[in-house]
């Protein structure tokens, strides 16, 4: 783990999901598509925007299946390294299912919210 840095921001990784994108031919469009979001909203992951939903952690579970993500989080990240796209790194197999279950819980957690909003809009609406 030393050879990840935990300073990587961000707009570093939208930046990265954007040359790991364009490297597999991929369009927003069509990534939007297959992750079943829009394209302005691959957009803003690019960006370094939005990042701080289950869609960041969709994009990783996405990657992983065409990228090492030790090499994708790794500090001196280099898209022009084959290896990055070797299909024999066995991490990524064991991060995707954290990956997974983190956004079980992030989904949870908006479910969770969203439903105590609801409750209290109710009942502020009854009060009236």
């Amino acid at each position: 783990m030393n050879e990840f840095t935990n300073t990587i921001d961000v707009k570093e990784m939208g930046r990265r999901f954007k040359l790991v994108r364009q490297k597999l031919g991929l369009t927003q469009t069509k990534l939007g598509q297959l992750l079943g979001t829009s394209q302005l909203m691959i957009f803003r992951v690019e960006k370094g925007e939005h990042v701080l939903s289950p869609l960041f952690l969709s994009f990783l579970m996405f990657y992983s299946q065409y990228v090492s993500l030790d090499g994708l989080l790794a500090k001196n990240f280099d898209i022009s390294d084959e290896s990055l796209f070797n299909k024999n790194f066995s991490i990524n197999s064991i991060v995707k299912s954290k990956i997974e279950g983190l956004r079980q819980e992030v989904i949870a957690k908006i479910d969770d919210v969203q439903k105590q909003l609801n409750y209290e809009l109710i009942a502020t609406a009854n009060m009236l």
